[in-house]
Parts: structure tokens; C-alpha cells; sequence
């Protein structure tokens, strides 16, 4: 579940442009042209992106956007916590609009980042300790890669 369902109707559906300029402003963030398409990709498509990626994809329909517009839109919403940095690789960060605690499977053959739901996990030897941040992260080969696909 997005953390932003309870903003919608239906929160399965795609974000419109509006619902994402909407939901920006409520967050105290500018919406700009660049923002929207920004956080319209992440909370779409949930490909969990580098910044990289998400550059290359819109500048086919925004030739004038910059790598360091995407950066700092990046730094923007994490610093508004409406996305969340995911770092399953040492040299990687990579982009996820699912607030909600998930944690993430990355296929090592195809490069696939997926989402996983969590239903149960428990831990020991915490006791007197404060936790401050949670992630898991899995490696191995998505069912797509394990058929030969």
C-alpha cells in the first residue's frame, strides 16, 4: 500500500497530473512541469529508478530537462520524505514512491528491482537498542530469469 492511499479514491490506479500537483502542493513542494513528470514516474511506474534512469527516460518528452534538475527534484522529495532512497547496491541509488515498510528483491541476472511484501519478521537481541531506519534487501533471480527467459 502507498503511504498516499489514503489521498485517493482508488489507490491502485495511475496518478493523473493534477492528483500529482495536488498532492505536491499539499506538501508544501512547487509543482513545476519537471516535479510533476518527476514524481509521476516514480509513483507509476515503480521501477525503483536511479536518477540516471528517470533523466533518460523523460528527456525524450523534456529535451530541456538537466541531470541536476532530476537530482535535486530527488533530494527535494527526500528531504520531504514522500519517496524513499533504496541502496541494495554499495554504488546504486535508486528511487521508490512506496513509503509503506517493504522490502525489495533484486534479480542479479536481469537488474529488476521488486517490490516484496512483508508478513512476517522478527528479530532478537534488540533489546536496549533504538531503531532508526529498517530495509530489506534480497539478491537472487526473479522467476522470469530462473526459466531462462
Amino acid at each position: 500500500m502507498r503511504a498516499y492511499a489514503k489521498l485517493r479514491e482508488k489507490p491502485d490506479m495511475p496518478w493523473s497530473l493534477d492528483e500529482i500537483s495536488q498532492f505536491l502542493d499539499q506538501q508544501g513542494i512547487r509543482p513545476s512541469f519537471q516535479r510533476l513528470k518527476i514524481f509521476e514516474y516514480l509513483v507509476n511506474e515503480r521501477t525503483h529508478p536511479t536518477a540516471d534512469e528517470i533523466y533518460e527516460v523523460l528527456r525524450k518528452d523534456i529535451p530541456s530537462i538537466s541531470r541536476t534538475t532530476v537530482y535535486n527534484t530527488l533530494r527535494l522529495f527526500l528531504d520531504k520524505k514522500i519517496i524513499q532512497m533504496v541502496n541494495i547496491e554499495k554504488n546504486e541509488a535508486r528511487y521508490d514512491a512506496t513509503l509503506s515498510w517493504h522490502g525489495h528483491f533484486k534479480c542479479l541476472k536481469c537488474g529488476q528491482v521488486y517490490d516484496i511484501e512483508i508478513e512476517e519478521l522478527k528479530l532478537g537481541g534488540l533489546a536496549g537498542y533504538q531503531v532508526l531506519e529498517k530495509h530489506l534487501d534480497l539478491k537472487g533471480l526473479c522467476p522470469s530469469c530462473c526459466q531462462g527467459k
